[in-house]
């Protein structure tokens, strides 16, 4: 089991600002399946075996728009994250996709080509 966070390349982030848009994405998909039968067993499975996360690169918001909606139809958790644009981008601005925690052959069948972020 994994959760994978898909940050856009192609806007201007700091490290920190970054790392705030991944720590958002992770918090809203672990809420939404706790908060769901359909998913809640899958949350159990990847808690107890450790969480394992994987931050990936994604080129454009089209990129993150296609890669949400192929997450959604094969039924995993799936949240885009947009900022408040209260410091460094403008408000409503997509910064990242969470999906997961599921079974990892059924998210790397959405993510599986996409490079780490950097």
């Amino acid at each position: 089991m994994k959760m994978v966070i898909v940050l856009r390349n192609d806007i201007s982030m700091s490290c920190g600002k970054a790392a705030a848009q991944a720590g958002h994405a992770a918090v809203e998909c672990t809420l939404k399946a706790l908060n769901s039968s359909k998913w809640r067993d899958w949350l159990d499975q990847w808690l107890q075996e450790g969480q394992k996360k994987v931050v990936l690169a994604a080129q454009s918001l089209e990129e993150l728009e296609k890669l949400r909606g192929k997450a959604q139809a094969l039924g995993l958790p799936v949240e885009l994250i947009r900022d408040a644009g209260l410091t460094e981008l403008e408000p409503g601005t997509a910064t990242a996709l969470c999906i997961g925690p599921g079974p990892d052959q059924l998210i790397d069948s959405v993510t599986g080509y996409l490079r780490l972020y950097k």
